[in-house]
């Protein structure tokens, strides 16, 4: 058996209910309306009464009076009052004759109701009247019961002790009439109102399940990752609150999956790293070894020179330490793919450049070559103090290494950027291309004695990238500048 969908289950719960609604209105109507109409002309009946007794009290019972306020009310209200006074009793009959059959001494105080039936007693009073057993005076006193009716009797003393009774009986036979129009005209009320309620179940279902078909349909998309996908927000209910948190939900499911592209993105790139840095290592390192594998060899064979071990010995040991603090080099750039930059500190700018200049100092004197420093417009910087110093360090050392004899190196601070500049021959854009590369040396200088082992550049690069400082190295008229952009950093 196919399962109802959503809408058809809201359709037929809600056209369930609005019907039985409907229905057990219609049968409380019907069975409640005589109780209500009914016990709304009882007690309209007893104010009648008490009504025409004040009255009566109010001419002192006079007699005459008495009967014209009798005839008066029966006229104003459509019903029939039989007044006794002082023995004497009248009948007054309404605008409509009220066919129903009186006798006094079936009549008490209480109100006697009469539906579509004849109650025997009275009848039987009826049928004597009738065949003559009682005068036409005594006959003018019964009234005969053919409707439904509402019969009242009250017996009272008025204020100067004249003793009375008042009979009253009032026609229900237009509510009867009423009653019975109300019975036809139900079975096409009911069929009005359950059409209505066709109509208004599906109006209702349609506007409570589209939305949620609308999010259904939207969370599809969302399976697939669409990145359009979007609850509409159209309201503040619960359903509207729903279609809020879904969205919620997914931004904060297509933000992890984007972080998760990019840290996979960036292991990617670090893992291509680590291979092209190990290759390029190996490389390095294999020149030297085998320089002093033929070097210790020759000296093993006694070949030549190589006879002379005393000399190529010492120059086996400087290989040897050579390797040695390549091999740390290594070491330690490799340990930079592992940095985390969670060791930061404030520190003062100008102190760390400053304290680094000074270990660079005797070396450019050696050199003739000037620093000239101008830190006026420093400011404190949250940053790994360690990892900062070794590339500020390394731009330094670089600047010494490369600068001209008697020429000069200039350290200043603009726009929060500090700027590093040499005096030298400028470096091609096609050198530049690979100048962060691990062991890269540009053509003038692919020495080692003098130009390092290549991996200054590409340490300060892993630095600068792991801090997440922006730089720049660029030529100048006569020479190299690197700059650092603190823009981006939590300036203090």
């Amino acid at each position: 058996m196919k399962k109802l969908k959503l809408f058809s289950k809201t359709y037929i719960f809600t056209m369930a209910l609005i019907s039985m609604i409907i229905i057990i209105s219609h049968i409380l109507i019907y069975l409640g309306l005589p109780k209500v109409y009914i016990s709304n002309k009882e007690k309209e009946s007893d104010n009648i009464i008490e009504d025409l007794i004040k009255e009566i009290n109010k001419v002192d019972a006079d007699i005459e009076k008495s009967f014209k306020l009798a005839e008066n009310f029966s006229e104003k209200y459509n019903i029939k009052i039989s007044l006794t006074l002082n023995e004497e009793k009248k009948t007054f009959q309404g605008h409509e004759d009220v066919d129903i059959y009186l006798d006094q001494n079936s009549v008490s105080d209480e109100t006697i109701v009469l539906p579509d039936i004849k109650s025997d007693s009275i009848i039987k009073d009826y049928e004597e009247g009738i065949t003559g057993s009682k005068s036409e005076e005594d006959f003018n006193q019964y009234i005969n019961i053919n409707n439904s009716s509402i019969i009242k009797s009250k017996s009272f003393k008025t204020i100067n002790d004249i003793n009375g009774n008042i009979q009253m009986a009032m026609d229900l036979e237009a509510f009867t009439e009423t009653r019975d129009v109300i019975l036809k005209i139900l079975p096409y009320s009911i069929l009005v109102s359950l059409f209505i309620a066709l109509i208004a179940s599906y109006i209702y279902s349609k506007k409570i399940t589209t939305p949620i078909k609308e999010i259904c349909d939207v969370t599809k998309e969302m399976e697939n990752l669409n990145k359009r996908a979007f609850c509409k927000v159209e309201t503040e209910d619960e359903i509207g609150i729903l279609a809020y948190n879904i969205n919620n939900l997914y931004e904060n499911l297509l933000n992890t999956i984007l972080s998760l592209e990019e840290e996979i993105e960036n292991v990617s790139k670090s893992e291509k790293i680590k291979v092209d840095f190990l290759r390029s290592a190996s490389h390095e390192l294999k020149t030297p070894l085998m320089s002093m594998h033929i070097m210790l060899e020759n000296m093993i064979l006694g070949v030549g020179k190589y006879k002379n071990h005393d000399i190529y010995l010492e120059k086996c040991k400087e290989v040897v330490n050579q390797l040695s603090k390549m091999v740390q080099e290594i070491l330690d750039t490799s340990r930079l793919n592992t940095l985390d930059n969670k060791n930061e500190k404030i520190i003062d700018l100008s102190q760390i450049v400053n304290e680094i200049v000074d270990t660079y100092k005797l070396i450019a004197k050696s050199r003739q070559i000037n620093i000239n420093i101008n830190l006026e417009d420093s400011f404190n910087i949250s940053i790994d103090e360690k990892l900062f110093t070794k590339a500020i360090s390394n731009i330094i050392s670089n600047a010494v290494n490369y600068t001209d004899e008697g020429k000069e190196i200039r350290i200043y601070i603009k726009n929060n950027k500090l700027i590093i500049e040499n005096d030298c021959t400028p470096i091609s854009n096609e050198h530049l291309e690979h100048i962060f590369e691990a062991f890269y040396r540009v053509e003038f200088d692919r020495n080692k004695s003098s130009g390092g082992n290549g991996l200054g550049l590409y340490i300060v690069q892993q630095i600068l990238t792991t801090t997440k400082l922006t730089y720049s190295f660029k030529p100048i008229k006569n020479g190299m500048k690197f700059e650092i952009d603190f823009n981006n950093k939590n300036i203090i």
